[in-house]
């Protein structure tokens, strides 16, 4: 047993876990009273005002968490979860680590595993026990499960005497970490428990204190023998820089509503904050070398900045491209490269280049390292542009309006028509039943079919019953099918039918287009290439693949009937209204499916302190559709107009000229299947008048041939007789 002025300290080298279970809390509640007795004075008010900070109401779901220092003695702990209101605080953990001025870094981090957490617990659970509180220790705290299961809010409480920055490093990425993590930088509410002396390098260190959002230093000032609490109001100086705060005690005049954890975080005062972006001309666009402040060109984003953001939050902004691995900018939303750093946007936010960022994609590796301020802003998605389809006129349009099933049928049916007149027929005059039956021949019975389904009169109808009977139910059928072959040829006159594109990736991907794809990013090509499914992977095995704005397979669609582009649909719209004329706009058809959906946003770095606050904001723009209003200002004004101004500028007015719409009068293509078989029609006809003439005049033409042959003949013979008379 070890006894110095402060402490007294019991230290029993047993092995079984129960009999230290036992000792541990015996020795609790033998030093409780001693330790008090021989705590500071100056510990003792900072922990005095600690609790009264806990035991505020609106703290009254938090939990509390408490990273210690071994080289503190235990009292302050003890002090705090004795004083504490019970039905303040849902549960309650503590970490106790070595002291930091005599291990290295390697020990520390074997330290912080996750099996002291669970030692940790078990102390905090025998503090518990010993001061008669009932502080539930709900679960272990992990760093997989901790978040999962815990309240809306913590409060933590950090005993700091060693302010080493990869020390303060350390602590940040074992229970702040940016995927699940402990505590929560931009939500929880931290108390740094050091030295006065130690306030202003503390809270603006930029390993982690100066990233909190919600944060208080407590210390001792001898001179005045009373706590000194501050805090920092990140933007309260000229430009946006950082100002210590102090903040009231209790019992001082003005003091009886002060908030201890003020939200600094709605006016930034002028600050500048660096925005990375990705090379995506369709939603943002700023040219190099990326200067100045206000600097975005063009792109709905512009507008979101400079129109809302901005005047919300009083702030500028510097864009700037995202960077690659060589230190240039261009890069995209952000890769992770093999030795575990990433390029990018991600890149910029990680390693504190960037303040916010605009990312195109949300992918699992990311979420680990940023945070979205608000994921359902901006959605996307790949789609495929095609030609619009061509109107078809042909001589079989006469024949569309029934299919072939349907026409076999009528077919069939006058075949039996016929059967049953000719049987009918028969049968009456074997059996003789109706003596006055006038004959009713195969010709009259084809011209009774023919006129029915041209609705006009037969001149001979039948006279007996049965045939009688049978005719009217023809009528009947044949007034039916008529009329519906009437009513779908309008309709097909009116609406001419289209050929038939691809409506799916299915169809595009097994039929005869050709396919183009423009890359923008590598997250949605990954994702195509990856896929086992039988469409994709023949899309990506055949499909061409187009860098860049993505014109020239626009181009591509223009100029042929078959041919698919796959691009995102509102990168498609931008290279449309940016490049391409209204003749040509109207050509292509954006299809109807969509795959890989994306949702681009406004990204942070982990629990960054401007998530929240933007994020509420932004919230706003979807309420009232503002990004569809300034996706529309942006295309026409920054876009659109650009353009037109550019054609007359370089006297390229052929290409503004308006292209009229399709005309609803019927033309002569629209029923020149009428008048093919009117042409047909009218050659049989002549055809079978001039048999008719032949067969007519056929005798007459015989018989005046062989009387001109019989003729001629008689005249040589005479002519022959009556020279040889002379001779």
């Amino acid at each position: 047993m070890h006894f110095n002025r402060w402490t007294i300290r019991c230290r029993f080298q047993i092995h079984s876990y129960s009999i230290y279970q036992h000792v541990l809390l015996f020795y609790f509640l033998c030093a409780s009273k001693a330790e008090l007795l021989l705590e500071p004075y100056s510990s003792v008010i900072q922990d005095n005002f600690i609790v009264s900070v806990i035991n505020q109401d609106k703290y009254s779901d938090c939990s509390l968490l408490m990273v210690q220092d071994r080289s503190d003695t235990d009292s302050s702990v003890n002090h705090i979860l004795r004083d504490t209101t019970s039905s303040q605080l849902r549960s309650v953990h503590l970490i106790k680590y070595p002291s930091l001025a005599t291990i290295t870094l390697e020990s520390f981090q074997e330290r912080l595993k996750e099996d002291t957490f669970k030692i940790a617990n078990e102390n905090a659970v025998l503090i518990a026990r010993r001061s008669k509180l009932k502080l539930p220790l709900q679960f272990p705290i992990s760093i997989a499960h901790y978040r999962k299961l815990s309240d809306q809010c913590s409060i933590v409480v950090l005993m700091i005497n060693d302010l080493r920055p990869q020390f303060i490093k350390q602590i940040q990425l074992t229970i702040s970490p940016v995927y699940v993590p402990i505590t929560r930088k931009d939500e929880d509410f931290y108390i740094f428990k050091t030295d006065r002396k130690n306030h202003k390098k503390l809270l603006l260190m930029q390993e982690y204190p100066n990233r909190i959002k919600f944060k208080m230093a407590v210390g001792y000032e001898p001179a005045q023998k009373s706590v000194v609490a501050r805090t920092v109001c990140f933007f309260c100086e000229p430009g946006g820089n950082p100002r210590l705060v102090d903040i009231p005690l209790p019992g001082t005049p003005q003091s009886e509503e002060v908030e201890y954890f003020p939200d600094f975080v709605w006016d930034l005062n002028g600050k500048v904050l660096h925005v990375t972006m990705p090379n995506f001309y369709a939603r943002v666009e700023a040219d190099p070398p990326w200067k100045g402040i206000n600097n975005a060109k063009r792109g709905h984003w512009k507008m979101l900045f400079e129109t809302f953001l901005t005047v919300k939050f009083n702030f500028s902004y510097h864009m700037f491209a995202s960077t690659r691995s060589d230190g240039t900018g261009g890069a995209g939303t952000g890769v992770l490269l093999r030795n575990g750093t990433w390029n990018g946007v991600v890149g910029d936010l990680v390693s504190g280049r960037a303040d916010l960022g605009i990312v195109t994609a949300h992918t699992p590796k990311r979420i680990h390292y940023i945070d979205y301020v608000d994921a359902l802003y901006d959605p996307g998605s790949l789609t495929f542009v095609t030609a619009q389809p061509t109107k078809i006129f042909s001589p079989a349009q006469l024949l569309w309006p029934f299919d072939i099933v349907v026409w076999m049928s009528v077919i069939a049916s006058i075949g039996v028509c016929i059967l049953v007149f000719f049987a009918t027929t028969k049968i009456m005059d074997t059996w003789k039943f109706n003596s006055e039956t006038i004959e009713w021949p195969l010709d009259r019975q084809s011209l009774f079919l023919l006129s029915t389904f041209m609705e006009q009169d037969s001149p001979v109808l039948p006279e007996s019953n049965p045939l009688r009977c049978f005719v009217a139910l023809w009528i009947f059928f044949t007034m039916l099918v008529t009329n519906m072959y009437r009513c779908k040829m309008a309709t097909l006159l009116a609406f001419p039918s289209v050929g038939k594109v691809p409506e799916t990736f299915d169809e595009l991907a097994f039929s005869d287009y050709e396919v183009g794809y423009v890359r923008h990013g590598d997250s949605a090509y990954n994702t195509l290439a990856a896929s086992t499914d039988p469409v994709y992977v023949k899309l990506v095995g055949e499909m061409t693949i187009f860098h860049g704005y993505g014109l020239e397979c626009l181009e591509k669609v223009v100029k042929s009937n078959k041919y698919g582009c796959i691009a995102y649909d509102f990168s498609l719209v931008h290279v449309r209204e940016r490049n391409m004329s209204d003749s040509d706009a109207r050509k292509l058809r954006l299809a109807p499916v969509k795959t890989y959906n994306i949702w681009l946003g406004v990204s942070t770095e982990g629990k960054s302190i401007y998530r929240l606050n933007f994020g509420k904001w932004l919230g706003l723009t979807r309420q009232f559709h503002l990004l569809d209003i300034w996706d529309k200002i942006d295309l026409y004004w920054n876009v659109r107009k650009l353009k037109l101004d550019w054609w007359i500028s370089t006297n390229q007015t052929d290409k503004m000229k308006f292209v009229e719409a399709d005309s609803d009068d019927l033309t002569l293509k629209h029923i020149a299947g009428a008048f093919y078989i009117l042409i047909f029609f009218l050659s049989i006809s002549t055809l079978a008048f001039i048999y008719e003439i032949v067969v007519y005049y056929k005798s007459k033409m015989i018989h005046s041939v062989v009387f001109w042959y019989w003729s001629t003949k008689r005249k040589i013979k005479r002519y022959k007789s009556v020279i040889r008379w002379k001779w």
